[in-house]
């Protein structure tokens, strides 16, 4: 019995301090964004002693936020999809062995994962292509079908009856019939998970905005945090205000839909 409470009180403790880690970032720019620029200066990592809703009121005009909004939800819903469809149209293949040297190519997008980002690369082809500073440019360098997501799918699938394959196949179904409606329905779970967190990564993206973007008018919501940035100081209170309304809508959405992203990952494990 003291040996269990013990190691109780050790996991306990080893999970108080990651959420603490974790939360304490969010926590310090909520604080900071109630605070006036005077009480900030005067003590940063102080308790705010009353709430200004100003700086949110003056942060929401400052970062255009009401005009990149439209950018983002289109950017996210536009990429994410195609991101989706990619890779599992691409793991399908790969995991049922249909592809000569599949076991190869799936290797390589592996290895991939732990290569150095291809922005710079990216940049210069979109450049030639004459596509830089275009909403179809900033789409296609956000797009990808490889990483997570088709690693995901391609043990997923691997779970799914080869039986369904050849049952369609004896009927007369289509291949895209059959993506559509046979294996994308029965890869619900991982689908799921897989959209949302690849969401957030289109959402929160603010690099490749910046490199393939110089339109106001293209901007996703990330982009409008840069306002803040004086050339001697950062005005902290209204970018931490800025900063909490951009994350938001993410919080919000993690907190209602993350038993969907748990459940689609032990359901994979559980397939694997």
């Amino acid at each position: 019995m003291t040996k269990k409470l013990g190691a109780k009180v050790l996991i306990y403790t080893f999970i108080a301090i990651i959420m603490f880690i974790y939360l304490f970032p969010l926590f310090y720019a909520l604080n900071t964004s109630f605070k006036t620029k005077l009480e900030y200066m005067s003590d940063p990592i102080s308790i705010a002693k009353s709430i200004h809703f100003e700086n949110y009121v003056e942060a929401f005009k400052k970062a255009n936020i009401s005009a990149y909004i439209g950018n983002s939800v289109f950017y996210m819903l536009v990429c994410t999809t195609a991101s989706m469809l990619m890779a599992t149209f691409l793991a399908f293949p790969l995991s049922r062995g249909y592809l000569k040297f599949g076991s190869i190519i799936f290797g390589l997008f592996l290895v991939s994962m732990f290569l150095p980002d291809g922005t710079i690369p990216q940049f210069q082809l979109l450049l030639r292509l004459g596509l830089y500073n275009t909403r179809l440019g900033y789409m296609i360098g956000m797009i990808g079908g490889g990483g997570t997501p088709l690693l995901m799918f391609y043990v997923y699938i691997k779970g799914i009856p080869k039986e369904f394959d050849e049952a369609a196949s004896i009927d007369g179904c289509g291949y895209f019939r059959y993506m559509f409606t046979i294996l994308i329905p029965l890869m619900k779970p991982a689908l799921v998970s897989m959209f949302i967190i690849t969401a957030i990564g289109v959402w929160n993206d603010i690099i490749r905005a910046i490199i393939y973007l110089s339109s106001k008018e293209l901007y996703p919501i990330t982009r409008g945090l840069y306002v803040f940035q004086g050339q001697y100081q950062v005005d902290m209170t209204q970018q931490m205000a800025a900063l909490i309304m951009v994350a938001a809508p993410l919080i919000i959405a993690y907190v209602f839909l993350q038993r969907y992203i748990v459940d689609g990952i032990v359901a994979g494990a559980v397939k694997a």
